[in-house]
């Protein structure tokens, strides 16, 4: 594995700062939430992850891109759907945007050409956000600006909040461990145990599964996953959408984090970091194709980052407010 440095933006003085190349340089920022994860992870858990991934992947970087400099800017919390618990702190799409290309912006006309933007937060209102931002400095600017987690998706092919099929190959995993996996369950625990143990509480070790299926039959909640993506599916799917957002109003985590240990967060994580490598080495080959710079979901952007469509959808599905 190549033996890379990471500079960080905040540490640098003036000289280092202009001694860098930066048409050649790397710029990577983690864009990723404040939110509870569980009573066992800290809140902070999908910055460590989001940071995690992309320096994992320089790992995975041949030898030609070695050379050039990495540019570590501080972490950003702006972030939409976080868990609605107190701890959380969420920001409208739209801020995040506005943000991203600001950040984008001002990069670009200090000369720098390559950036990636890390996460590690599902909810497609986020990444998708993210992505809008990417995608508005890259055409109005001429850099290169990558969602890493959405490029990620893309290049592994995952289309669901579930890893299982990108992961259950891995030793010491059953298919099943994945069912439900979306929040501080198995992935999630295992991974912070790998990055960051000292931040993990061991109670994780005797919290019992959890899912959206689980609790609405503990409260007689009928809960039928929707079969289909066409016109007839979007009562169960909106249905679905609910009883999801009425459990994390209640519970903190989805999965089986009892599950987790630091042997699979490695593991995950070298997943995960190869196939998001492949993407940044192919982007700074110049050949990465413009569909692959985006989640599978990208054509359904403005149904999640349109301020008209997310309040019309908040009101369907009666979203809770962020308690921040």
């Amino acid at each position: 594995m190549p033996d890379l440095r990471i500079l960080h933006w905040e540490t640098l003085s003036k000289n280092q700062f202009d001694a860098i190349d930066r048409e050649r340089a790397v710029v990577m920022l983690t864009c990723s939430p404040l939110e509870v994860h569980g009573p066992h992870l800290p809140l902070g858990a999908d910055v460590f992850e989001g940071a995690g991934l992309a320096e994992r992947a320089l790992r995975f970087l041949p030898e030609r891109h070695c050379d050039r400099s990495f540019l570590a800017l501080p972490f950003i919390y702006v972030a939409a759907d976080p868990v609605p618990q107190p701890g959380s702190i969420g920001f409208r799409p739209s801020t995040l945007i506005s943000v991203i290309e600001d950040l984008g912006r001002s990069l670009a006309n200090q000369g720098f050409r390559n950036v990636l933007v890390s996460n590690f937060h599902g909810s497609p209102r986020h990444f998708l956000a993210i992505e809008t931002g990417c995608d508005r400095v890259a055409k109005t600017t001429g850099i290169r600006m990558l969602c890493l987690f959405s490029a990620m998706l893309t290049r592994l092919g995952v289309e669901g909040s579930e890893l299982g099929h990108v992961l259950g190959h891995i030793d010491g995993v059953r298919a099943t461990d994945f069912d439900a996996d979306t929040h501080a369950g198995l992935v999630e625990t295992s991974q912070l145990l790998a990055l960051h143990p000292e931040w993990v509480d061991p109670s994780y070790k005797s919290l019992p599964k959890r899912s959206t299926a689980i609790w609405a039959a503990e409260n007689g909640i009928t809960h039928a996953k929707a079969r289909g993506s066409g016109p007839a599916a979007i009562p169960a799917m909106v249905a679905q959408f609910k009883n999801t957002l009425k459990f994390f109003a209640e519970e903190t985590y989805s999965g089986s984090p009892a599950e987790a240990s630091a042997e699979l967060g490695e593991s995950f994580l070298d997943v995960l970091a190869e196939g998001s490598a492949k993407a940044i080495t192919e982007l700074l080959d110049g050949r990465l194709p413009e569909a692959q710079w985006h989640s599978p979901i990208w054509k359904l952007r403005q149904l999640f980052v349109n301020p008209l469509a997310i309040r019309a959808l908040d009101r369907l599905l009666d979203t809770p407010e962020t308690v921040g």
